[in-house]
């Protein structure tokens, strides 16, 4: 197979990718949108879209994939329909994500983010919240996969009791991993802490709605390290606002980085992240070396590892 591969993220990094792609005939390069009759493959960051209108400006295109473990910026049933094989890079920083929610649950339990900015506003007693004892509080995790499992480990060597609720994990399975499966009502009307880690689909968009906020302890916290669109933003603000939960924690926006006028920025009791707990220095190149190797085995004519639906073309 011969012709152009096309890396729409300007940071990808170039070291390596010559050498991946040793003896196969093709082109790579960085733009910031794909066209032509030789693209053969577009490789996308993931705030990068790669939806159905390429397949008319890349009528030869035969694969699209993403440097993230989450693909909802695929159109994966579109591509796949036409013979596109879609690609992303699971498990790399999972481990990141996990240590990170847990640091977020565990710090929003002992308030040290508002204990911080108490002292720094020249306080000192009484403290502005009450700090939570960690061991014995009750973890909720919605989304059982990969990740979810590895926090419902750092959490129970912590001493926290889990649960989990995940309609494609058998309860059997949840139970193997420390856990207690339950429904999702049930999670949220009685977790100290809910922390996300279900993938972004039609089904999951805005699974944190004002109904699931108002289903929460009004003394209990929401961590999001996992997309987004899994929380609907203004029923969030709105339900800090009303103080409905004690506080969230969220590592993604609806828009990152956030404009100026996002209203998030003045929300009480919420901590902000920027996007960062997929990284380290050994999870930073993961991706992109790992894809690129994936877009080798698929030019060789290979299964890629990272290749979510298998297609016919």
């Amino acid at each position: 197979m011969s012709g152009r591969v096309i890396l729409l993220d300007p940071l990808w990094p170039m070291d390596g990718v010559e050498d991946a792609l040793a003896g196969l005939d093709v082109e790579v390069e960085k733009a910031d949108s794909a066209a032509g009759d030789d693209v053969v493959a577009v490789l996308a960051a993931p705030e990068q879209e790669v939806r159905a209108d390429v397949l008319g400006r890349c009528p030869n295109l035969r694969l699209a994939g993403t440097c993230s473990t989450g693909y909802d910026n695929l159109d994966v049933d579109a591509l796949s329909a036409a013979g596109v094989a879609c690609l992303h890079v699971g498990g790399y920083c999972d481990e990141e994500v996990a240590e990170h929610a847990i640091a977020l649950a565990t710090g929003l339990l002992r308030g040290t983010h508002r204990l911080d900015r108490h002292v720094r506003d020249g306080g000192w007693w009484p403290y502005p919240m009450e700090p939570r004892r960690v061991r014995g509080s009750l973890l909720g995790i919605v989304g059982f996969g990969a990740i979810g499992r590895l926090v419902a480990a750092l959490a129970l060597a912590n001493g926290m009791r889990v649960q989990a609720a995940d309609a494609f994990v058998v309860d059997a399975e949840v139970r193997a991993h420390g856990a207690e499966p339950v429904a999702l009502d049930t999670l949220l009307g009685t977790s100290d802490v809910v922390t996300l880690h279900a993938p972004l689909l039609e089904g999951t968009r805005h699974l944190i709605d004002a109904d699931a906020l108002a289903r929460m302890r009004p003394d209990a916290y929401l961590v999001n390290c996992a997309r987004a669109g899994l929380v609907d933003h203004a029923a969030l603000g709105a339900a800090l606002a009303a103080r409905t939960i004690a506080g969230a924690a969220l590592d993604v926006l609806p828009v990152e980085p956030p404009p100026p006028g996002e209203t998030a920025l003045g929300w009480p009791n919420l901590v902000l992240q920027p996007h960062a707990a997929w990284y380290s220095p050994e999870a930073s190149l993961a991706p992109y070396r790992r894809q690129i190797d994936d877009l080798a085995r698929f030019l060789r004519g290979e299964r890629p590892q990272g290749l979510i639906r298998e297609v016919t073309r």
